[in-house]
């Protein structure tokens, strides 16, 4: 019975270390494919515009530049500190009510000194650029008769204005009306978006799976390589509130009666305003449906009311830019074809198919490809976030299927990212003493560090 027990463990143990392997012999061949055949792609069209495949290169020719910064050293040692502190336990010590604001300062600093590897322009290059948002305010008829004429009108706009809904122009325009115009409140929105994403995360993470979750994710959402994106574009804001849309949508859930309907209203504002932020807000609306729906088996009356309530609150904000002159079916067919006989058209949609999946990997980081293995094979112990890392695979690969993103993921599935990165609080769940268990979540921080320095210390990125 003995040997036979020992010898049914070396084989789980022999399948699990050969799962493990092959995992990361992938990850490894995708990124590698994806380089070599993008920069063959590259010397026949320069005109695909990468520069740094699988990601995008400010310099469409050549967008690597290894450069030093002193923000380099200073996020080298906040990754060392944040690996430190769970090397030593403390984020079990810590109290929810102080994890969650540590966790929004920690992020937002970590992405803040990266971007600063480029000095200022680091933190502005994505706020002023002409192909940006802020550039196009001016440039607007009027507040009414700009949402009126989008699509109409909409190619007077930047590229990245005609690839979205026309909600963040609209928000950066009664910005403007009230003195806070220009560059830096844009910037300014993009670090507030990345402490509201993590702590968003984190809120939700606690509504699904309480605070030993919390204390397990909360480390992956300071340090991660897609910080490096945060920060340059817009997408950290509607990545704050698909983050909140999200929160409080299961924190409604887990209540009753009209806080119930309370927080769902609050829940379809947010994910109802995220559709007129970013057309890839629908696919993200998978990532709060496959929780409610597990929920919907065991609290049917409180499910059906923040569903009703979300909708309610969403058709509300469908209908106010409808009234105001912009129908969102309009605007994403526009884009659509606008997409499909300009950039699109030029990418090759078999290399994407590949290059896209290697370029979210560099993203999310190994830890989070290490948390998406455990989350999908380890079912030793109850795992209430789960749901949440199953919604957001399914949203990327919705999005992937889609076509509509032929490169530039690193940047447009920012809202996805966060979420797959709940997927590393599995890293050491189960089966380790709890020493070792902190100890390998260390070494996970610390190679999610890594990751992000080097490719920020080394790429020039396009936003």
């Amino acid at each position: 019975m003995i040997a036979s027990s020992v010898g049914r463990r070396r084989l789980h143990l022999d399948v699990g270390s050969l799962g493990h392997a092959a995992v990361w012999l992938g990850a490894v061949a995708l990124i590698i494919v994806s380089v070599r055949w993008g920069r063959t792609l590259e010397r026949e069209d320069p005109f695909i515009h990468l520069g740094a495949a699988p990601l995008v290169g400010r310099d469409p020719k050549d967008g690597w530049d290894w450069r030093f910064s002193p923000s380099l050293v200073a996020a080298g040692v906040l990754g060392s500190s944040v690996a430190l502190a769970t090397w030593h336990g403390w984020w079990w010590r810590l109290r929810t009510r102080s994890t969650v604001p540590i966790v929004g300062i920690g992020s937002a600093t970590f992405a803040v000194l990266l971007a600063l590897t480029d000095g200022r322009d680091g933190l502005l290059y994505g706020a002023t650029h002409p192909t940006e948002y802020q550039w196009n305010v001016d440039r607007m008829p009027g507040l009414r008769a700009f949402l009126a004429s989008f699509v109409a009108d909409i190619d007077r706009y930047s590229v990245h204005v005609r690839g979205h809904p026309p909600g963040f122009v609209a928000f950066l325009a009664v910005l403007d009306g009230i003195g806070l115009g220009g560059g830096w409140p844009v910037a300014a929105l993009s670090i507030a978006g990345v402490a509201a994403t993590s702590t968003g995360v984190l809120v939700a993470v606690w509504a699904v799976g309480g605070v030993e979750w919390v204390r397990r994710c909360a480390p992956f959402q300071i340090v991660a390589p897609y910080a490096i994106w945060m920060i340059t574009s817009a997408d950290a804001t509607f990545s704050a509130v698909g983050a909140w849309g999200v929160a409080t949508g299961l924190l409604g859930l887990r209540s009753n009666g009209r806080r119930s309907v309370g927080w769902g209203a609050v829940s379809g504002l947010l994910l109802g305003g995220l559709l007129f932020l970013t057309y890839g807000g629908v696919t993200f609306l998978l990532v709060p449906v496959v929780p409610a729906l597990l929920t919907a088996r065991r609290r049917p009356m409180s499910t059906a009311a923040v569903i009703a309530a979300a909708a309610a609150a969403a058709a509300v904000v469908t209908a106010a830019f409808a009234a105001a002159g912009f129908w969102w079916f309009d605007g994403a067919a526009e884009t659509r074809r606008q997409y499909w006989a300009g950039t699109a058209s030029i990418r090759p949609g078999a290399y994407f198919a590949v290059a896209n999946i290697a370029a979210a990997i560099i993203a999310v980081g190994p830890a989070t490809v290490a948390g998406l293995r455990r989350c999908w094979t380890d079912r030793s112990q109850p795992a209430p976030v789960r749901p949440l890392v199953v919604g957001a695979l399914l949203a990327v690969a919705a999005s992937h299927v889609s076509q509509y993103t032929r490169a530039e993921v690193e940047r447009i599935w920012l809202l996805f990212y966060p979420w797959l990165a709940v997927s590393s609080g599995f890293i050491a769940i189960s089966g380790v003493a709890d020493r070792s268990r902190d100890r390998r979540r260390a070494f996970a921080i610390a190679g999610q560090a890594i990751v992000a320095i080097v490719v920020q210390s080394a790429l020039v990125s396009k936003w």
